[in-house]
């Protein structure tokens, strides 16, 4: 908060822009509640080129087939603390956006040599097939279309302080569903 003066000489309070990193986000994966449905990548592309074209979205649905059972994930850019694909772009082209904290690609300076796709470890990166750059999610300036239209809830935005909190949550919801599956599910207090 700061405080100015309007014209008659009161103080008035305004709201300082939080630039801080609790302003910042990502998207979060619950690969389980994925359908594959793939209605993330058509809102992606359709945002970004106007388009529902899933070979041009920043988002893509991985499906597998094992044992007859069919799993889908979606993968995008985690927006990594200490990105590789920033440090290892040759042209400079990748950067981190003030506002939202988010990896962006400088389009005019990328030259479409890949090795931010070959680099990234969560396979967050493409080139686009039209233009020849890279592409990547950009967390729709904060507000991700994809995380809209999941029905299933397999993808939330997650601000940057609730992280620890949706890790910790996360992880004891997994190993409690461990647990139940093996049938060594503990016994509460007082039971």
């Amino acid at each position: 908060m700061q405080a100015d003066a309007d014209r008659d000489g009161a103080a008035v309070v305004v709201a300082a822009e939080d630039t801080t990193v609790s302003a910042y986000g990502r998207i979060s994966v619950h690969a389980e509640k994925c359908t594959g449905c793939r209605c993330c990548e058509l809102a992606c592309s359709l945002r970004n080129y106007g388009e529902c074209n899933p070979a041009r979205a920043r988002i893509f649905v991985v499906a597998s087939q094992i044992d007859g059972v069919i799993s889908s994930v979606p993968v995008l850019c985690q927006q990594c603390e200490d990105p590789l694909c920033v440090t290892m772009c040759p042209a400079s082209a990748l950067s981190r956006d003030e506002t939202t904290h988010a990896v962006v690609v400088d389009k005019p300076k990328c030259l479409g040599c890949r090795t931010c796709v070959e680099v990234c470890p969560f396979g967050g990166l493409s080139v686009d097939p039209r233009t020849g750059t890279a592409e990547k999610c950009t967390l729709c300036e904060g507000d991700p279309l994809c995380v809209k239209v999941c029905t299933q809830g397999a993808l939330t935005y997650v601000a940057a302080e609730e992280e620890g909190v949706h890790r910790k949550r996360t992880g004891a919801e997994k190993y409690l569903e461990y647990l139940r599956a093996t049938g060594s599910e503990p016994k509460l207090a007082g039971s």
